[in-house]
């Protein structure tokens, strides 16, 4: 048997977990990334079997409970802790995921007052707090940042996706805000609100909208109307070019203009000065 707290080249087994009947620590081996299985008695009676990982965290050596057994098998442990060296390695500290972590009303709040002191007008600010009362909080509110899915993102996007796209559109971007301030604390590691919901978004359908033709006796008195309503010039004329019969059109648009005048411009159709 291997002396309890000693440390050893051997990996620890799921029926070394299950039998072992001595009190103390025993260590995952070289390759176990400072996990160990804490073996302690009850004063009730029996064992207590407990996981703790040793790490070193901005230069300050500690430990971190990762569970008991038998609800975290030795398989979930290794998982939780090679999660935890994972996080150390990118920068981040490991024990804040096991802070009080916020709801996703008081994480948006947060993000609101920083965003908040960098526009120009309350307007926007308005803007998000109306877009996330109607559409988000009343089904996000009171989960933690740690715990909104994407599953969550689609839920507020969907019913809004094709009827209402650019509120939709702006709803996706403001979650997205909030999760990636959740992820720069360390709440989380990925924003589900981003392109991980991209294609299960239904695809922008371009809506064709014919408008009512206008009656030819009544084309006069519309060019009148457009022509004294001081707009720019650009504007009247491409109205006017609409408004000319397809053939003439098509001379204008020619290099030379109209061949029976020559003169590189339209007989047809002449914009007004």
């Amino acid at each position: 048997m291997i002396p309890p707290g000693k440390r050893h080249s051997v990996r620890l087994c799921a029926t070394f977990v299950k039998t072992v009947s001595v009190p103390g620590r025993y260590g995952d081996g070289y390759g176990g990334l400072g996990l160990s299985l804490r073996v302690t008695p009850r004063k009730s009676g029996g064992l207590s079997k407990t996981w703790a990982q040793a790490i070193s965290a901005n230069g300050t050596k500690t430990s971190l409970g990762l569970g008991s057994y038998p609800v975290v098998t030795l398989a979930m442990a290794r998982d939780r802790a090679l999660a935890n060296a994972r996080a150390l390695a990118e920068g981040r500290d490991p024990r804040r995921r096991f802070q009080q972590v916020p709801t996703f009303a008081q994480a948006n709040e947060t993000v609101l007052a920083i965003h908040a002191e960098h526009w120009k007008s309350e307007r926007t600010k308005g803007q998000w707090r109306a877009s996330m009362r109607d559409y988000v909080l009343p089904r996000l509110a009171r989960k933690r940042v740690d715990a909104v899915t994407t599953a969550d993102v689609m839920a507020v996007l969907l019913p809004i996706w094709s009827t209402k796209r650019v509120t939709a559109g702006r709803v996706r971007q403001r979650i997205g805000a909030v999760m990636k301030w959740a992820v720069a604390q360390g709440y989380r590691d990925d924003n589900p609100a981003g392109d991980a919901i991209s294609a299960a978004l239904p695809k922008a359908a371009v809506r064709k909208q014919h408008m009512r033709a206008l009656p030819h006796a009544e084309v006069g008195a519309a060019l009148a109307r457009v022509k004294g309503s001081g707009a720019w010039r650009g504007s009247m004329l491409a109205f006017e070019f609409q408004c000319s019969p397809p053939r003439a059109r098509a001379r204008c648009a020619t290099p030379g203009g109209s061949r029976s005048t020559g003169t590189g411009r339209c007989g047809r159709f002449r914009p007004s000065a």
